[in-house]
């Protein structure tokens, strides 16, 4: 009898409705460009109801000699999927990438790399915009607000709550690679309560932090994520700020060891928030400039620690 292969890395890329743009993530996920050595499989999760994702992903898997999984689960919950992959991965890493984004090349054998020089329990890497109409939003002409990049050297630790968040950047897990043995081994590692609006993340690099994990920061292990017309508008903007802002609040409190104190700072934090840039915003006439949005996004973002309680969900957006 052979023995079963050992696989390194597992990569798990979760689909909803952009099978479009999966192709693109799963063609550069297979590119010969994995160091030599570094065994790894990718595991696709299908959270839409009539599986648009099953003959793209049963077609790639027939036509390479890399392991490939089709899993799905209608449930629309993005911690279901994520745990329905984790629970399948079969590596010691799990590295997350999401179904709008393609790896640069080296990505996997990057972030791997890290892991293994550093001892951390994950990895983080940037993640640059490859924009639909070309070039970036009149309101956003440098795309920072699609942009994730510390520009920290490689190996640098990452405090959760300290100056990256100060500079409106917080981490997700769209290109990061954990630790299976500290990171998820828990039987739901993503809360299924935080699910339903992909706010799953946070909470759970929340919990981890609390757990003093080592996070590390990885900037050769870069992707580019694709960004579809309809969401460079700013009122989507607007939106996914409010929420963002939602999740960090509602994930403080719910992993906090003093829940009220915390509560209560991160409401405070808020309403500071929104009435420093209210003023701003009036005071410096930014109704009359659509191109003026810090202010927007400093109200939009106090309103969502105020609301944190309110039902969240999905942001709607175009079905291909």
């Amino acid at each position: 009898m052979s023995a079963v292969p050992v696989i390194e890395m597992s990569i798990v890329i979760l689909s909803y409705d952009r099978v479009h743009l999966l192709q693109r993530t799963l063609t550069h996920c297979l590119r010969p460009d994995v160091a030599p050595g570094l065994s790894f499989e990718i595991i696709v999760v299908d959270n839409h109801p009539q599986e648009l994702a099953r003959g793209l992903v049963e077609s790639t898997a027939g036509a390479t000699s890399t392991p490939i999984s089709y899993l799905a689960d209608a449930r629309r919950n993005v911690s279901i999927v994520r745990n329905l992959g984790i629970k399948a991965a079969r590596g010691r890493y799990v590295a997350f990438i999401d179904d709008d984004e393609a790896p640069e090349p080296g990505w996997l054998s990057e972030l791997f790399a890290c892991l293994e020089r550093t001892g951390a329990d994950a990895a983080f890497g940037p993640k640059h915009p490859l924009f639909e109409a070309r070039q970036p939003p009149d309101w956003d002409p440098q795309g920072w607000m699609y942009t994730l990049d510390f520009q920290l050297p490689p190996d640098t630790p990452i405090h959760l709550f300290g100056r990256l968040r100060k500079k409106g950047k917080g981490l997700g897990s769209g290109n990061a690679a954990f630790r299976v043995s500290t990171c998820l081994a828990a039987p739901e590692p993503f809360s299924v309560a935080f699910g339903d609006g992909n706010g799953e993340d946070t909470h759970l690099l929340f919990r981890l932090a609390l757990e003093r994990r080592r996070f590390v920061w990885c900037p050769t292990a870069r992707v580019v994520e694709f960004i579809e017309t309809d969401r460079t508008k700013f009122s989507y903007m607007l939106t996914r700020m409010k929420r963002g802002s939602q999740h960090y609040a509602a994930s403080r409190i719910a992993t906090s060891r003093a829940p009220t104190l915390t509560r209560i700072r991160v409401s405070l934090l808020g309403l500071a928030q929104w009435v420093v840039h209210a003023g701003l915003f009036v005071g410096g006439a930014d109704w009359l400039n659509p191109e003026h949005v810090k202010n927007r996004i400093g109200m939009a973002k106090g309103l969502g620690k105020l609301t944190w309680r309110a039902p969240i969900g999905f942001i709607d957006e175009k079905a291909a």
